[in-house]
């Protein structure tokens, strides 16, 4: 089944946002993508992702709306370890609630400056076999509300934590669910902080070039 069979145009998602240019924002759309042109960021990169001993290092972090859940998200990029720390290797979603979204998926794209298309992000699983190049990182909150789940408090976490680790998996450019890990891409949720990172196992990305985050956000059936 794919989680795509609703919304699989991309004029299915929602209207963008621009801080450059407000005036392009669409109110009679009930539904919104936020874009933040992390513009300081762009002369900066260079030294940002200079690293030292291959260790990972975060370079930026934009601040979004999610219109639709009524809340705002950090997205935080961090490069990879060497030998591919030139890559971004790890993508961090800040204050994301998902009592807020339940029923939602959500696509994350990377840009660099002057291109309207986004930039290859990482290797996944093909549509039969082998590999595949995405370029959006989709992530869906597949959870059924707190309120009715069954979770509990347990091993110092409270029930909504237990929830929350579970709230979250992505789906591939093929509209399949991967869960929590296929090999490709990996969710991690930290208790303490409530941030998930997700990270790729063969990333494509350059972060030298990353100079602008979209975020999308629609229903799925």
């Amino acid at each position: 089944m794919s989680y795509f069979s609703g919304p699989v145009n991309p004029e299915d998602f929602d209207e963008g946002y621009s801080e450059e240019n407000p005036r392009k924002f669409r109110l009679k759309i009930n539904l919104a993508i936020f874009f933040v042109v992390l513009a300081a960021l762009s002369t900066t990169f260079a030294a940002n992702i200079s690293l030292n001993g291959g260790q990972k290092k975060e370079f930026g972090q934009g601040i979004y709306q999610i219109k639709a859940c009524d809340q705002w998200v950090g997205i935080g990029l961090q490069t990879a370890a060497a030998p591919d720390n030139a890559y971004v290797g790890t993508v961090k979603l800040y204050g994301f609630d998902p009592r807020l979204c339940v029923g939602r998926i959500f696509r994350i794209k990377l840009f660099q400056s002057g291109s309207t298309t986004p930039l290859d992000l990482y290797l996944g699983k093909g549509a039969t076999s082998g590999t595949d190049t995405a370029s959006v990182l989709s992530l869906m909150d597949t959870s059924t509300p707190l309120a009715s789940s069954g979770y509990t408090s347990s091993a110092g976490r409270t029930a909504y934590e237990n929830w929350a680790y579970d709230a979250v998996t992505f789906v591939d450019k093929y509209g399949r669910n991967g869960g929590y890990d296929d090999g490709y891409v990996a969710i991690d949720y930290d208790y303490p902080t409530g941030v998930y990172s997700f990270f790729f196992t063969y990333p494509r990305a350059v972060a030298a070039l990353v100079t602008s985050v979209t975020i999308e956000s629609a229903k799925y059936n």
